[in-house]
């Protein structure tokens, strides 16, 4: 088995509880992200859109700290909380893969770890 090698941004609080990212060979497995900043605080209340741009900020940080672009982003998995939120989602996505997307997939969940949070998102990486 390969090694692994927890990917934590500069600047992020690490969790004991979870690494941001892990790399494994070729594959970098990043942890579900939600809208929050570096101290853990709820960002984009209510407004899924905002909370998406965040969170594709916060994927992007650890991507590039493993040394690669979201053009090496393979696979999205996607938790809404409510469907209604998914053209607001959706058009960050967009934005966000403009040029061959990855493979998605989205998830109506119930719930996340705290009621503000209105999305979570999930990646895998191809590392170059």
């Amino acid at each position: 088995m390969s090694e692994r090698k927890p990917i934590l941004p500069q600047g992020l609080s690490r969790n004991p509880a979870f690494s941001p990212g892990v790399q494994v060979g070729e594959l970098l497995f990043v942890s579900g992200q939600v809208a929050q900043d570096d101290h853990g605080e709820p960002m984009g209340i209510n407004d899924c859109e905002a909370q998406t741009r965040q969170i594709m900020s916060r994927i992007q940080a650890i991507v590039e700290t493993a040394g690669a672009s979201m053009k090496d982003v393979v696979k999205i998995t996607t938790f809404l909380t409510d469907i209604s939120n998914y053209p607001g989602f959706s058009k960050v996505r967009s934005e966000t893969f403009p040029d061959s997307p990855p493979a998605s997939s989205t998830v109506v969940v119930a719930g996340l770890v705290r009621p503000e949070f209105l999305v979570e998102v999930e990646a895998v990486v191809h590392l170059p």
